[in-house]
């Protein structure tokens, strides 16, 4: 009787924390939309936002068609990068089954904060499908987004470097920003280099010193399933590639958007603050970086004399929008065919399985 108290006790205990916890995040996801809404508002009362700019795209049917084609095959080379990092590690995937993955990663970019919140989900499901190399195609989702990030640097550093009258001879903010890419950029590529050819012996006696504490078992277990790409070191300069090829496309898609929507701007432009309102929209501040994007796109472009900047940002998440939503199908469609446990349930299994 006891011992039925003490696991009641726990059970009642777990449940509230959990309660706790969603409500916590409810009202932290609220508060992100919140902002996101608030500065859509701003820039929209304050003329940093004009909608009728924005409504300008309908009347390009065929140019605004075409963005919306080129973002989709953002998807397509994005789930083929993500699909040979899979393949790397050993998994059993077929490239549908990826791209089908990728959509519903998009689908909650949309509902939960930054331009990487999907990302949780993917790692959810994966581990799911996957229950004996959960860290083993968790670490391709993570080498997914560092490769993704490490080709936007790669397209912003180039365009720092090509059009220097631009990036460093402009205003203190985009001069700073961009020395910011550039050296982020080498450290980040340094890192890279050394993780795939220092010695294994090296790096495993330095990270065993630190073994028996849950944080440095974590960062163990993802070390030694990232390790396995030092074999395959091909892949992820493909992947690296393919990173910049997507970012590319995208610096491409908003000179595009520019023009329709009233822009004479250089392209030029468009090669160098593309990519730093892009850094700054990743950021895990509001849903999708709505608001934030717009907010970032305005201030950069009005700094090379294009008060469009925003506009842009609201079309491309427009776009993006739409792409997202091609997921939701795909999620109900994945949900209907596996009933997954409440966390209740996954904690009364694991008492019952202790007593």
């Amino acid at each position: 009787m006891c011992e039925l108290t003490f696991w009641n006790i726990k059970l009642f205990r777990c449940s509230l924390w959990i309660q706790v916890n969603k409500v916590k995040k409810n009202i932290l996801t609220a508060l992100k939309i919140a902002l996101a809404a608030g500065l859509i508002l701003y820039l929209i009362s304050s003329g940093g936002l004009n909608l009728r700019s924005v409504g300008r795209v309908m009347s390009h049917p065929w140019w605004f068609s075409l963005v919306i084609i080129m973002w989709g095959l953002l998807v397509a080379l994005t789930s083929l990068r993500w699909y040979l990092l899979l393949i790397a590690q050993g998994v059993t995937i077929t490239f549908g089954k990826t791209l089908a993955l990728n959509f519903i990663g998009l689908f909650f970019n949309l509902c939960l904060p930054g331009a990487t919140g999907g990302d949780l989900v993917k790692c959810y499901y994966l581990a799911s499908i996957y229950p004996n190399k959960k860290m083993a195609t968790i670490s391709t989702v993570l080498v997914d987004r560092v490769l993704g990030g490490l080709g936007l640097l790669l397209v912003g550093g180039i365009s720092v470097l090509t059009h220097p009258a631009i990036s460093l001879s402009g205003s203190p903010l985009i001069r700073t920003f961009s020395c910011s890419v550039l050296t982020v950029f080498m450290a980040a590529s340094a890192g890279l280099i050394l993780l795939l050819n220092l010695p294994i012996s090296f790096l495993n006696t330095w990270l065993g010193k630190s073994s028996g504490r849950l944080f440095w078992n974590i960062f163990l277990g993802i070390y030694q399933a990232v390790r396995v790409y030092r074999d395959h070191q091909s892949t992820i300069y493909f992947s690296l590639f393919l990173s910049a090829m997507v970012h590319t496309t995208i610096i491409v898609s908003s000179l595009i958007v520019g023009r329709i929507i009233g822009s004479n701007l250089s392209w030029r432009f468009y090669g160098v603050i593309t990519p730093l309102g892009l850094i700054a929209s990743a950021m895990p501040i509001a849903p999708a970086g709505l608001g934030v994007g717009e907010a970032a796109f305005e201030y950069l472009y009005n700094q090379v004399g294009s008060p469009l900047g925003g506009e842009i940002m609201a079309v491309l998440h427009l776009v993006s929008i739409f792409w997202g939503l091609v997921g939701l199908p795909f999620y109900l469609l994945v949900k209907k065919n596996s009933h997954q446990p409440t966390a209740e349930e996954a904690i009364l299994s694991q008492i019952k399985g202790v007593g």
